[in-house]
Order: C-alpha cells, then structure tokens, then sequence
C-alpha cells in the first residue's frame, strides 16, 4: 500500500464532507433514538447482540402500527403476489406493432422474476426499507451485483448513512460510515488492497478485529465519456479505511446503486419525517397511560389493606387459601380491609384507546379498515370505491416512493440484466427508431388511481339498466364501450396482451358486419331460389290442370 494516499487530497475532502454531513444529521437522531426506544428498534440505540429491547415500554399500539404501515406501503407499491412491472415506449406507433407489445410483457416479466428470485431478497429488503421509512422518514436501499450470485438488495441501516442532495432536492450522494472485521474485508477488496493494519490482523489471526470503513457515492466529478475506468461512469465509488485514511477502492457505476426515498420532507430540509415522528407525543402519551391503567388495574384487583391497628396482627397471608389467625373480633369483625382505590378504569381505558386510535390512524391503519368493514356490501362497484378511497389515503406517500427508490431501482435492474445477458434486448425495429423502453409500475396505487373512474362507469351502467328494459340500445347509445371497455381493463390491472387494441376491435367489428352482409346475400338469395321454384311448380300445376 502507498503510503502517500494517506495525504490524499481525496481523502482529505471525503473526510470533510462527512464531518460536515454528521452535523446535518445530528439534529435529528435525539428523535430517531426517543422512536427506536418506544418501538423496540436497533440503530441508533446500539445494545449488545440479542439483548432485549423497549423494556420500558407498556404499549404496543407503536410497533403494531408499524408493520401496518410496512404491510399497507409493500402491498400498494411492490405487492410480491402479482406481477406489476410493466415496459412500454413512449412512440405510440411503436406500441400498435404486436412484437414490440409482447417484448415489453417479456420484460415486465423478466425483471420481476430477476427480482424475486430467492437469493435476492427483494422482499426481504422491500420489508426492513418501509419500517426503516416508517420509523425514521428516510431510508437507504443498496442495489448492486455479486459475483456469481447477480442483482441483491439490501436495506441500509439509517445510523450507517448519510445523504446529500442535488440542486433541485433529489438525493444524489449517499456516505456509508459502517464497521467490518479484517476477515470480511478481506472477502470484499482481496488481502493485496487491505491497510498495513488489516494484513497484520489477518497475519495475527485477529479476523474479527473491526476496521471503520467510509464509502461515499456520489455523481463522478471526474466524468470522461468513453474511458473504461472509474472515470468514465457517471457515479463515483469510494472506499476509505477512516483509521489510517488509505483509499481501498476507487470504481464507479452507470447508475446510482444506492436509492434513498423519504417519507415526508419540509421545505429546506433533507431528510425525512416519518408517521413515528408525527405520532411520537401520542405514543409517550398512550404509554404513560397504559401504565397508569395497569397500575390502577393492580390496585383494583389486589387492593392495599387497611389497619386500625397492628396490635396482634404478626403476618398477612395473601395467597389463594392463605390462614390468618387473630384477623377477626370476637364479634367475627374483620380487623382488615382493602382499601379502596383503582380509580376509573374505564375513563382510563376511553382515554387510552383515543391515543391508539391517533397512533393506529399515523401508520395508515385506515387503509385496513376499509378493507375489514362489515357494513360495506361487496359489490363490483363498491370494491372499486373503496380502492379509491385507499388511494386517497396512501398516494401522497407511495407515489413519492416509487418516484424516489423504485422507479431508479428498476431502471437500474433493466440496465444491469440487460448487459449482463438475462434479457433480451427490444426488436430491431425498436433499436431502428431509438427508443428506449420505459418501466412502469402496474400495481395497486396506480389501480386505485383509476378506481374512481371505473366506479363511476360502473355507477353508470346500474343507473341504466332499468331504462334498457324500454330501449336495449340505450346503455351502447350512451357509453363508447370501445373505449369504455380498454379503460375499465386497465383499471382493473387486466394485462395489455389480453385485451385488444383499437384497431383489432375495429377490424372485427368490420369482418362481423362483411360476415352480417354475406349472410343477407346469401338469405336474400335462398329467399328468391325458393319464390323461384314455387313459381315454377305453380306453373307445372296450371299446365297439367
């Protein structure tokens, strides 16, 4: 190792800027450690490995709330049940050619098979990244590839990262300050590129001795197109040994393989507030009263004694069957009595399940309890209203989301399968125009985006069907089903390859009305063969008369 990259100036500016990027941070993480504490969560709080956590806690409506909020995020934007990834191109003609409409199915299917294979762990990722944003507002995902194993995912912990953003508030640096034993930065960088003190762990047979590593990634401020190296991609990788300031690595990436969403941002600030945050009163609240209730409930149900005097009384025996001899008058009158107390339980418990309510209601539990409610009759058409009501609720946070992580995780996902090999690059006649594909999420939100409208075509068609008794023509006369019928599909997530286009259902409307006209020639036709031969046998008949 080069003993002069410790004066680096690269090293030096790297260094800075995460000296600079913990003061931004560090207002925030009094109440990122106040939320791990009330949700039983690791991070900021640092206990030794399995130690128990929130044993101060006497409510649990926080960190049900939170896999709520987790479960509701995971279903809307990245439901692993259904296949949501949709290509497309924006060249309208492109998308009438039925080649270029089966690649993009192709791809839509490909990409979600790339990323649930098993040994990926998207949804384990997808699962620890929303109750990451759930609890602290912000939340790293790093998205690369590994030898032999190919694209994973992992969800960063947020005490590890610090973020940065570009002139229009996009997150676009992301500096990783994590701690590695010598064995497995060995296994990342190879011993050859390891710190005078990393190979003398190793050579010591100290391979669990921690090393405090920096990584920073961010946009290549030494960008020259068309050179191989690091400096020929658009994001910087830099890996620096913080104890004894050597650089490990220097690399680079085509895309950004760290994505950063934010739950909810003010204007000026960086990172995130998340629904912990907006709830946090009410959940030290709900606490405090969950144990001023069991307190009361203790006293309710073992009550403290009351003694006039102790005279003779030597022991108490408050066990189911206990013998206390001498605790009665000679007149049989008990010498002890509870003392009365416990409080009102009731109003306790009313004011405790006002807090869990707000708490419930912070983490999206309405998104649940749309879905639970008995009194809704389950027709077609109030399935419709009620995802658009979950809309309403969940898409001011889900579509910044998938604007912020996963619409860059799946351009990132097509760019590395497609040059690594698995999968197929557009048709010819793709590469001829230049276009470039587009990857969509076809999944709940944008469904219920559409629900409302497909609710209103349905309240429609009920509103009619009386009136079609008089005039069967009236609901075609009224609706376009041409285009009535597309929409309602996707709405619906019907997928493109099994609905027509418009020019299929025009064509076939033109071959039923070409097949209705040959059958009427061929009708009209029967009909004068048969006046004919009537004619004729009516002639036989006269001349043989």
């Amino acid at each position: 190792m080069d003993d002069k990259l410790q004066d680096d100036p690269l090293v030096k500016r790297e260094l800075a800027e995460l000296e600079r990027m913990k003061g931004e941070r560090a207002p925030y993480e009094g109440q990122w450690r106040e939320i791990e504490e009330r949700l039983g969560l690791a991070g900021f709080n640092t206990p030794s490995p399995g130690a128990r956590r929130g044993q101060r806690n006497f409510d649990s409506s926080a960190s049900r709330g939170l896999n709520r909020f987790s479960a509701a995020m995971s279903d809307i934007t990245v439901p692993e049940a259904r296949q949501y990834i949709e290509g497309s191109f924006g060249d309208k003609e492109l998308m009438k050619l039925p080649n270029v409409r089966r690649w993009c199915e192709y791809a839509g299917d490909r990409l979600y098979a790339i990323r649930y294979r098993p040994h990926a762990m998207f949804g384990v990722s997808a699962h620890e990244d929303f109750r990451q944003l759930g609890s602290y507002g912000t939340a790293p995902v790093w998205t690369d590839v590994k030898p032999g194993v190919g694209l994973f995912y992992k969800a960063l912990p947020m005490a590890e990262c610090y973020i940065d953003t570009d002139y229009v508030g996009f997150v676009d640096t992301v500096r990783r300050c994590f701690k590695r034993t010598a064995r497995q930065l060995e296994q990342q960088f190879g011993k050859a590129n390891l710190t005078p003190k990393m190979i003398e762990a190793l050579e010591k047979d100290k391979f669990n001795e921690e090393f405090e590593i920096l990584h920073t990634v961010r946009p290549n401020d030494e960008l020259q197109r068309g050179r191989l190296d690091y400096r020929g991609k658009p994001i910087a990788s830099i890996y620096i040994a913080i104890g004894e300031k050597i650089i490990l690595r220097r690399g680079g990436y085509y895309t950004m393989p760290i994505t950063v969403s934010r739950h909810v941002t003010s204007p000026g600030e960086k990172y995130g507030r998340s629904p912990a945050m907006d709830v946090l009163p009410n959940i030290n609240l709900a606490n405090a009263q969950a144990q001023t209730i069991i307190r009361a409930g203790h006293k309710a149900v073992d009550p403290a004694l009351m003694f006039y005097s102790d005279d003779g009384v030597t022991r108490l025996v408050t066990k189911p069957g206990g013998a206390n001899p001498g605790l009665v008058n000679e007149d049989g009158r008990p010498m002890v009595h509870p003392m009365p107390g416990g409080g009102n339980l009731p109003v306790g418990v009313e004011l405790l399940e006002q807090q869990r309510q707000i708490i419930d209601d912070g983490f999206l539990g309405m998104y649940f309890k749309l879905l639970t409610d008995e009194s809704v009759q389950r027709s077609a058409t109030a399935v419709l209203e009620i995802a658009g009501k979950q809309g309403v609720i969940v898409a001011p946070y889900a579509s910044r989301y998938q604007g912020e992580k996963q619409n860059p995780i799946l351009q990132r996902e097509y760019e590395e399968a497609l040059r690594a090999g698995q999968i197929e690059p557009p048709p010819p006649v793709v590469l001829e125009a230049g276009a470039q594909p587009q990857f969509e999420y076809d999944n709940p939100l944008r469904r219920m985006a559409r629900a409302q409208e497909a609710a209103g075509m349905s309240r429609l068609v009920e509103v009619l069907a009386p009136f079609a008794q008089v005039d069967p023509e009236i609901i075609g006369d009224v609706i376009n089903l041409e285009q009535a019928g597309p929409g309602l599909a996707d709405a619906l997530g019907v997928r493109k390859t099994w609905t027509r286009t418009a020019e299929e259902i025009a064509q076939r409307r033109a071959d039923r009305e070409q097949e209705k006209a040959a059958m009427a020639t061929v009708a009209a036709l029967e009909q004068a063969a048969g006046a004919t031969l009537d004619l004729s046998r009516a002639n036989d008949i006269s001349a043989a008369a």
